[in-house]
C-alpha cells in the first residue's frame, strides 16, 4: 500500500480527450520577386578600362632615399642626468621620454631637499624624511638608500629606531 500513488484531493485529475488533433495551420512563405528561368538576365556592363599611369622618370634616375640614423643610446651614470632623446619619428615616444625626465627632475629635487636637511642636523632618520618630504615610508627608504649607494650619507645602525643617517 505504501507504493501506491493516491491523488491528491487538491489536485484534478485530467483524463484524455477523444477529440482528434489538429495540424497546426501552414504560414504561408513571403511572395518575393523571381527571375523566370526563361527570361535573359539584364547585360552586365563592360568594365571601364583604367589607364596605364607612368612614371615620370625612370626608376634608376630617382634620387637615393635619405640616411636614416638612429641616436647612440644614452647611459645615465647618475640619477642628476636626464634622458633626452627627440625623435620626430614617434610622438608618443617623445611624451614619455618627457614624462620620465619631468619624473627623474622632481626626484633629483627631493634627494637636494634630504641634502639640504644635514645643514641643519648631523643626524636624520627615515621618519624625518617621510614627514619632511610628505612620501612613505618605503619611498623614503628608497631615497635614503639612493644617497647611501652615491656615497653621499652613510647609515648607521642595520633596523628599527637605532637607525639614522650622517653626511659623509
Amino acid at each position: 500500500m505504501a507504493n501506491e500513488i493516491t491523488p491528491n484531493k487538491e489536485t484534478p485529475i485530467i483524463e484524455p480527450s477523444n477529440e482528434p488533433i489538429q495540424a497546426p495551420e501552414a504560414i504561408p512563405e513571403p511572395v518575393t520577386a523571381q527571375i523566370p528561368v526563361n527570361e535573359p538576365l539584364a547585360v552586365e556592363p563592360e568594365p571601364i578600362a583604367m589607364p596605364e599611369v607612368k612614371a615620370e622618370t625612370p626608376p634608376e634616375e630617382l634620387p637615393p632615399a635619405p640616411e636614416v640614423k638612429s641616436e647612440p643610446v644614452i647611459k645615465p651614470e647618475t640619477i642628476a642626468t636626464p634622458i633626452v632623446i627627440a625623435s620626430s619619428i614617434n610622438p608618443i615616444r617623445e611624451l614619455l621620454n618627457k614624462a620620465r625626465n619631468a619624473i627623474q627632475s622632481r626626484k633629483r629635487k627631493k634627494l637636494d631637499r634630504i641634502l639640504n636637511m644635514f645643514t641643519n642636523k648631523s643626524k636624520i632618520t627615515n621618519d624625518e624624511v617621510e614627514k619632511f618630504l610628505h612620501v612613505s615610508d618605503a619611498t623614503a627608504t628608497r631615497y635614503l638608500e639612493i644617497l647611501e649607494k652615491g656615497n653621499k650619507i652613510k647609515q648607521t645602525g642595520k633596523t628599527g629606531k637605532s637607525v639614522f643617517y650622517s653626511k659623509i
